[in-house]
C-alpha cells in the first residue's frame, strides 16, 4: 500500500504572504463555503483580466520568498505522505507557480499541482477537492479553510500559526504548528500510531 495523500497549500505555507501579517486569512467560520461556482465567481471582467494578466502574476507571485524551513518540512512530510500542492490560486497562474517552485527547488516534492480551475472561493475549492479525492490530511494557513475541512469530514489539518488564525474554536483534529517541520513531526507521529494499531 502506498503513502497516503497529503495536500499542501501554497501562500502562507510555502510562500511568504504579500504582507508579513498575512492579512488575507479568513476568520469567518460562521459562513459556510458556497459550493455553487456561480455564486463565488469573479463577476467583473476587468478583475478577471487583472488576475489572469501575465505581468500581474509576475508582480503578484514571483518576488515572494519561501517561508522558513520549507524544504526541510517538505522533505519530512514526503517520507510519510504523497504530497499534492493544492492552492486557491487560479489555474491561469500555473506557469508562475511552477516557476516559483522550480526556482526555490521545491517542485520535486510534489507529485501533482492542483490549482483552482472552478471559479470557487478558496475554502469551497479545497473542500470539494478533498471530498472528491477522499484526502484526509491537509496543511493550510487559513482558519476558515481549516475549520470547514475538519468539520466536514474526519480530517487532520495542520494549520501554520499566524496571528489571524489564532483563537478560533477549531475541532480537535486541527493542529496549529509553527512551520512545516513541526507538521512533518506530527504527521510522522500519526503514521506511527496507525502502524501500531494495525
Amino acid at each position: 500500500m502506498g503513502l497516503p495523500d497529503l495536500t499542501v497549500d501554497m501562500d502562507g505555507v510555502l510562500c511568504r504572504p504579500v504582507t508579513w501579517f498575512n492579512l488575507v486569512i479568513s476568520r469567518d467560520i460562521y459562513r459556510p463555503p458556497a459550493l455553487d461556482p456561480h455564486r463565488d465567481r469573479i463577476r467583473s471582467p476587468l478583475a478577471r483580466r487583472l488576475i489572469e494578466w501575465r505581468a500581474g502574476q509576475l508582480i503578484r507571485y514571483d518576488w515572494r520568498r519561501p517561508m522558513p524551513l520549507v524544504a526541510d518540512g517538505l522533505a519530512g512530510l514526503a517520507e510519510v505522505s504523497r504530497l499534492i500542492l493544492l492552492s486557491g490560486r487560479p489555474e491561469s497562474s500555473r506557469k508562475a507557480t511552477e516557476r516559483w517552485l522550480e526556482r526555490h527547488r521545491l517542485r520535486e516534492y510534489f507529485s501533482e499541482i492542483v490549482l483552482n480551475d472552478r471559479g470557487l472561493s478558496n475554502a469551497a475549492f479545497k473542500l470539494l477537492t478533498l471530498r472528491e479525492r477522499g484526502i484526509s490530511h491537509h496543511v493550510d494557513d487559513d482558519g476558515r479553510v481549516a475549520y470547514f475541512l475538519a468539520t466536514e469530514a474526519p480530517r487532520t489539518v495542520f494549520l501554520i500559526a499566524w496571528r489571524r488564525n489564532a483563537g478560533l474554536p477549531y475541532p480537535p483534529t486541527v493542529h496549529r504548528v509553527h512551520n512545516l517541520v513541526e507538521a512533518a513531526d506530527r504527521m510522522r507521529q500519526i503514521s506511527e500510531s496507525r502502524s501500531r494499531e494495525s
